[in-house]
């Protein structure tokens, strides 16, 4: 499926640009272009799923009171010379595909791959010569950003993925599923609700919950912290694992004890046992597990 081009600049000399762009791209020339695709899902089923796969650019989707999913996507290209930006402009692209009741929007490019069956979405710019022990980079010559504005049917589930050079801000969305990974970017979530997976390798989670999450949920940051604005009437059992991190809390909390699992049993050696390292702790009645993963960074739960 083809994106409505609307052209905004074309090839004009780089100046004045924010200086977010030119700390990251000391490139000449650009050009800009905005990109445009209405969706709908086949049906109103509850299981209807919108999956966004971004490498270079932010993304922010929008749950609203309409049927359709209305993307718009920034397109900016960078480039020293005019032959090169004129092969941005023609390699770096949208595409959009369904199966099913899931509808994928994912980067179209020569380093860019997509299976169907799987919904995998692959994206390599670097061989390694293992022989050698070095890197190979593509012979791109121009920079990109993908800006990502998307609105979706609020009870849309989402699980949206960017690498570089962006932040992933979700708000209003209710569907059965959030699942948001961010490689180098934040990952900033506001008046959602459903069963959450996310992931931010280097920068902080800020959520904030319309409704409590009512199934098990994982959040995890690598460098980062973790700030979650619960309900008040949260019963959550909570497990924590972190190495340079601390968890704080405004909720009445009771510690409880590490999960035993068994792992096997020997006639000679008795059984062996794996107890749970993570620290774990029960708010009110406990019903839904939560999962905490940290490295470097505090995790905030308040109400």
């Amino acid at each position: 499926m083809k994106f409505l081009k609307l052209i905004i600049t074309a090839s004009i000399f780089y100046s004045g640009f924010t200086t977010y762009a030119q700390e990251v791209y000391h490139k000449k020339l650009k050009n800009k272009e905005i990109l445009k695709e209405e969706l709908a899902f086949s049906s109103n089923s509850p299981d209807n799923i919108l999956v966004v796969d971004n490498v270079y650019g932010p993304i922010t989707v929008e749950g609203y009171e309409g049927s359709k999913i209305q993307i718009e996507v920034e397109k900016t290209i960078y480039a020293d010379t005019q032959e090169d930006l004129e092969k941005g402009k023609q390699e770096i692209g949208i595409k959009t595909v369904r199966k099913e009741s899931a509808i994928y929007v994912y980067l179209d490019s020569p380093y860019s791959k997509f299976d169907l069956e799987t919904g995998g979405f692959e994206h390599r710019e670097f061989s390694y010569n293992y022989r050698r022990n070095y890197k190979h980079r593509s012979k791109r010559k121009y920079k990109y950003i993908l800006a990502y504005t998307i609105k979706v049917p609020k009870q849309t589930s989402i699980d949206v993925k960017a690498i570089n050079k962006g932040d992933i801000f979700i708000e209003n969305v209710h569907g059965k599923l959030l699942i948001v990974n961010n490689i180098n970017g934040a990952i900033d979530l506001k008046d959602v609700s459903g069963k959450t997976d996310v992931n931010a390798l280097n920068k902080d989670i800020n959520i904030t919950y319309s409704k409590n999450p009512t199934e098990e949920s994982w959040y995890r940051s690598l460098n980062g912290d973790i700030n979650i604005k619960f309900k008040n009437n949260l019963d959550a059992t909570i497990s924590y694992k972190t190495m340079n991190g601390k968890f704080y809390t405004n909720f009445d909390v009771v510690k409880t004890t590490p999960k035993i699992q068994k792992l096997k049993e020997r006639k000679t050696r008795g059984t062996k046992y794996k107890i749970d390292s993570n620290s774990h702790f029960k708010i009110g009645k406990g019903d839904v597990h939560l999962h905490f993963d940290q490295l470097n960074g505090d995790a905030i739960v308040k109400k």
